[in-house]
């Protein structure tokens, strides 16, 4: 069954509780259908493809994401990427695509990414070896060992993105894999035993060799990639010579009116990608 079958608009998603699911699951509900890290979705919309799921008949591997703003359930359906696709679907970038949907089908299509992704990995328990299933509230796995069983949580890794300014200038890097002219924020991930300032320090000077302060929380963002949750910050640099590491091909500084275009051309290249390297770009153009 594909995305013309079921209703595919997502007003509301929300994680519930356990008593919720357990009631959520007796009721027919949809699955979103992942193929690996790429969602399938139906025509140039990008309207994600769902499967039916029969109360008593849904597999007891497939994540439990929440309900809609029916209460139904909702699911994920996990394929291997050599699993066919029919001619009125394709796989979807969610890197690039994700700026297309509604808060409320992204937040659900962002849980369905982090759960298939972690569901995967996740199969056999740390402590015993044992075998892993999903608990009802679709949020935890214990393992199958008789007594004492382990639970365990979806791991997100913590990471730092910044945009550095020295008031006039941004400083922005490219990897050499990215598509040409496209320049970003830098980021990292947080260490052990490191807080996450510490962290966006610690990375601007390993990337480009610059230091700075006056480092100022912005806003945060799922980023399922593989399983981070970015947390977004400005900081002001107090050096300027560049000194690019092995992570970056080129870095440089760029001054509002050159950053403005920059954003401008990649709006129009790529108009749904939309993540928060862009927002922090928007808002020091802005001056906010």
């Amino acid at each position: 069954m594909n995305a013309s079958d079921l209703a595919t608009h997502i007003g509301r998603f929300e994680r519930v509780d356990v008593d919720v699911a357990a009631r959520a699951r007796s009721r027919a509900g949809r699955a979103f259908i992942m193929r690996g890290a790429r969602l399938q979705i139906t025509g140039d919309d990008a309207v994600p493809s769902f499967i039916a799921c029969v109360p008593g008949e849904v597999d007891p591997a497939m994540p439990f994401l929440g309900v809609d703003e029916a209460g139904a359930p909702l699911y994920v359906h996990l394929l291997d990427n050599e699993s066919p696709l029919d001619d009125a679907t394709r796989l979807s970038d969610l890197r690039m695509e994700l700026g297309r949907y509604t808060p409320a089908m992204r937040e659900a299509i962002v849980t369905a990414l982090a759960l298939a992704r972690w569901s995967r990995s996740a199969r056999y328990c740390g402590a015993c070896g044992r075998d892993l299933v999903w608990e009802i509230g679709g949020r935890t796995k214990r393992c199958t060992r008789e007594t004492d069983a382990h639970r365990h949580f979806p791991r997100t890794d913590p990471a730092t993105i910044v945009l550095v300014h020295d008031g006039d200038r941004a400083l922005l890097g490219r990897q050499a894999t990215w598509p040409p002219e496209l320049y970003s924020t830098l980021a990292g991930f947080v260490e052990a035993g490191e807080s996450a300032e510490g962290a966006v320090a610690r990375e601007v000077f390993e990337e480009v060799g610059v230091r700075v302060d006056d480092i100022r929380y912005s806003s945060s963002e799922a980023w399922p990639f593989p399983r981070s949750l970015m947390l977004g910050y400005t900081a002001r640099a107090t050096t300027y010579d560049i000194r690019v590491g092995d992570e970056l091909e080129d870095a440089r500084w760029f001054s509002r009116a050159e950053l403005r275009e920059k954003q401008s051309q990649m709006t129009a290249r790529m108009p749904h990608f939309d993540t928060i390297a862009r927002r922090l770009m928007a808002a020091w153009i802005a001056g906010l």
